[in-house]
């Protein structure tokens, strides 16, 4: 499957969303919580990225980014919020 290019910039807006909660998660911005761990956060920054990207772009924000691309934007946010933090938990 190749992406189209506002999907390239999804992808990679999620793994900078990954590295930045991990960057904040580490300098004490975030109070650690198993309640709500900070992958959330990516999934949630995604998701309102991509309503906002739809709305001012005129689409329905749920055809503007395909399913595996958002599957591979939330994969590489956490696995690089995993790397960073080293672990999840």
């Amino acid at each position: 499957m190749r992406f189209t290019r506002v999907e390239l910039v999804f992808v990679a807006f999620g793994a900078a969303l990954g590295a930045l909660v991990a960057l904040v998660y580490k300098a004490g911005g975030l109070a650690p919580s198993a309640g709500f761990p900070p992958f959330i956060l990516v999934l949630l920054g995604l998701g309102l990225t991509e309503i906002v990207a739809g709305l001012s772009l005129g689409r329905s924000p749920g055809a503007l980014v395909a399913m595996p691309a958002r599957l591979l934007a939330f994969f590489l946010g956490v696995g690089v919020l995993a790397l960073l933090m080293g672990g999840l938990g």
